[in-house]
């Protein structure tokens, strides 16, 4: 893994275009505690040039998380491909290569579709995000995710087929564009995944901070 991370870094100075600006951004988009009793975060980091960067994206709560990191290149003015790996710690664990597509499609919705490898299957990640700005303050993040997976692999608590759909609504209020309190509601529609879960339908109401530096 260290190895990894390190030819991540090598890549991205290599890759520095000769007027770039060495940039990094933390963003903790959601940081919030929910009706079920259990505080989550989805947060993410980058660091680079404009048009190479690495990111680590890191989302979940004190039982299992989702940690990837990856190198992004940009190859439209409006999408990046990123190229690296994901670690599951859901039950066991499991570790997965990644390729994913990043950025803005068409009416203004905001994308980040995995395609996953590894452990035997072949699996691909939905989030689709579409914020309505009510005024420029106050926005409402509505957020669609999904996943697909060719085969069970139990240890992650991945089932074969749709695993699982989550819809949830966010509306913050920016007192500055750095800082975002929100309240939310999320329902999650579990298709499969760990037998224990199966068929659940599971609602919470959250409240949280947006915030980045």
């Amino acid at each position: 893994m260290k190895k990894f991370v390190v030819l991540l870094l090598v890549v991205t100075f290599m890759f520095a275009g000769g007027g770039d600006i060495f940039r990094y951004q933390m963003l903790v988009d959601q940081f919030e505690a929910s009706s079920q009793g259990k505080p989550s975060w989805d947060a993410s980091f980058f660091m680079g040039y404009d048009a190479n960067k690495i990111y680590l994206y890191s989302e979940g709560d004190s039982q299992e998380q989702e940690n990837e990191i990856v190198f992004s290149h940009t190859i439209t003015p409006f999408f990046d491909l990123q190229i690296g790996m994901e670690h599951d710690t859901k039950d066991k664990g499991a570790t997965f290569g990644e390729i994913t597509l990043m950025g803005l499609a068409p009416y203004f919705i905001e994308t980040r579709t995995k395609l996953l490898f590894g452990e035997g299957g072949v699996g691909i990640d939905f989030d689709f995000e579409y914020e309505t700005l009510f005024t420029q303050r106050l926005i409402l993040n509505s957020r669609v995710e999904s996943r697909i997976f060719s085969k069970d692999i139990e240890k992650a608590g991945i089932f074969q087929g749709l695993n699982d759909i989550t819809v949830g609504f966010r509306l913050r209020y920016e007192i500055q564009r750095e800082f975002a309190p929100y309240i939310g509601y999320s329902i999650t529609r579990n298709f499969g995944g760990l037998k224990r879960e199966e068929g659940q339908v599971k609602d919470r109401f959250v409240v949280g901070i947006r915030f980045w530096f």
